[in-house]
């Protein structure tokens, strides 16, 4: 058949794993004594037209009740001719900006002020600073300017700010800030790409300053989208990571942070789109980057994952350790048709780098009492997804009261890593939680990612229309 193989090894119930999900996580069913197989299917082999290849090859066919079926390309929303999983490519998407503002260090609220006293900065590469103010449309307009390279932002009276040099002369002020009223400062440079150094990270683009709350100063980097992006996935993966999994990341990103600045109010109070933390994406300026980084930004660039004519919520996670999960599932919420679980084939070939491809967290009886507000814990029930996730789990105490868990609080609620997991009890009793991944199992995970690149020869289009389903690729249009 062309170089394609034809698995004897396994079964149609293994195939039902990877096509339907019923079996828990972990599990592979064989025509063994034993009907199950214990081991890594990296340790298994197949019969074909090219003698016996490992299962981890690049293309595997299994033979089903609904006829052959690629083992590691199930074909979730593909639609297209590329086999890329896309429906479609080359559309356009109309977009709000291409200049992000980022939530370096700031204030939200009493329990997450980040802010500083004094912002520093640094300009790396240039000479001199800019000031003035940023538009609606975020263009800078400069109304003064110092050949320092080394300034001081200070709050002055109320929530006025000043700007000073390093022997605390006044160079620029405003007499108050605020989220409409921000103090901007630019690094200047005539050769090359301005960079500026805050609390040790460098960033390129610009800077908006304002007192939000209490007595400490909202720093937002304003920056090009482009350059964001490459920040993100410098913070997000490795820079030594296959360039089609960091396209995928990149265009992943790019998506996330275009619709917080078109639709989000989360963050209109404090004057910026995201923040730089994992209340967001992670971002860290452009300190981390490498050459496939750089590459894989540019090569995708303006590039956005879009469902029926719309940003998607492009979410993604580190790790889910052998399917996703339905939106439903997770969050409760059904309008994300394309965040559907798939169980994922590939990912385990990425387990030698991945710190959490297996965990165990072990609780007493008396720990999961206390936390479910049982007077004692004699039982834990998982129940599983379609994909084999967790998605609800009930406690019973000896006099007959249960509590459960539902959705996404069977990760959150007891502190676990995923919600793909399975429960046992160990000789003394305790309840055992052995698990798979680390995140909330929505959308693309980043080591899934990593092997489909590394091992799986897949682009990152391919990556993208595996984990979200339906999805095409658009261009965004201003």
């Amino acid at each position: 058949m062309n170089k394609r193989l034809i698995i004897f090894l396994l079964t149609i119930s293994f195939a039902l794993v990877i096509f339907t999900g019923v079996i828990a996580a972990g599990t592979i069913y064989i025509n063994n004594n034993n009907g199950s197989y214990d081991g890594s299917t990296g340790g298994l082999f197949a019969i074909g037209g090219d003698g016996i290849q490992p299962l981890g090859g690049k293309q595997f066919f299994v033979l089903t009740a609904e006829g052959l079926k690629d083992l590691f390309n199930p074909g979730y929303g593909s639609e297209d001719d590329s086999g890329s999983g896309l429906v479609y490519t080359d559309g356009e998407i109309a977009v709000k900006s291409n200049t992000v503002k980022v939530g370096l260090r700031y204030y939200y609220s009493l329990y997450r002020d980040s802010g500083v006293s004094e912002a520093v900065l640094e300009n790396d590469v240039g000479s001199g600073f800019a000031f003035g103010y940023y538009d609606d449309d975020r263009v800078f307009t400069e109304l003064s300017r110092s050949d320092q390279n080394s300034l001081s932002v200070k709050i002055t009276q109320g929530s006025g700010l000043g700007v000073y040099d390093v022997k605390g002369e006044l160079l620029y002020s405003v007499p108050e800030s605020g989220s409409k009223n921000m103090l901007a400062i630019v690094p200047l440079c005539e050769s090359e790409e301005a960079v500026t150094r805050f609390l040790g990270t460098k960033y390129y683009g610009g800077f908006e300053c304002s007192v939000l709350g209490g007595d400490k100063i909202t720093v937002i980097n304003v920056v090009d989208i482009e350059k964001y992006v490459m920040g993100v996935c410098a913070s997000e993966m490795s820079k030594s990571w296959p360039v089609e999994a960091l396209k995928a990341q990149a265009v992943a990103a790019r998506t996330y942070v275009q619709k917080a600045v078109k639709t989000t109010t989360y963050f209109t109070k404090c004057g910026f789109d995201v923040t730089a933390d994992t209340y967001c994406q992670a971002y860290s300026g452009c300190s981390k980057l490498g050459d496939n980084i750089v590459t894989a930004v540019e090569e995708t660039a303006n590039q956005y994952v879009t469902y029926n004519g719309a940003l998607i919520e492009a979410l993604y996670f580190s790790s889910d350790g052998g399917a996703t999960e339905d939106n439903v599932n997770v969050n409760g919420n059904n309008g994300h048709p394309y965040l559907k679980g798939v169980i994922d084939p590939y990912e385990y070939m990425s387990d030698s780098i991945n710190s959490m491809s297996s965990w165990t967290k072990v609780f007493s009886p008396g720990e999961l009492a206390e936390k479910m507000e049982l007077s004692d814990v004699v039982s834990v029930v998982p129940e599983f997804s379609a994909t084999g996730n967790v998605i609800k789990l009930t406690f019973a105490s000896s006099n007959g009261q249960t509590a459960t868990l539902l959705r996404g609080s069977c990760r959150t609620g007891l502190g676990l890593n995923s919600i793909r997991y399975t429960v046992s009890r160990d000789a003394n009793g305790n309840f055992v939680f052995d698990g798979r991944g680390w995140g909330h199992n929505l959308g693309m995970s980043q080591f899934g990612a990593y092997s489909m690149a590394k091992y799986f020869d897949k682009t990152y289009k391919d990556i993208l229309g595996f984990y979200y389903t339906g999805v095409g690729l658009s261009y965004g249009v201003i």
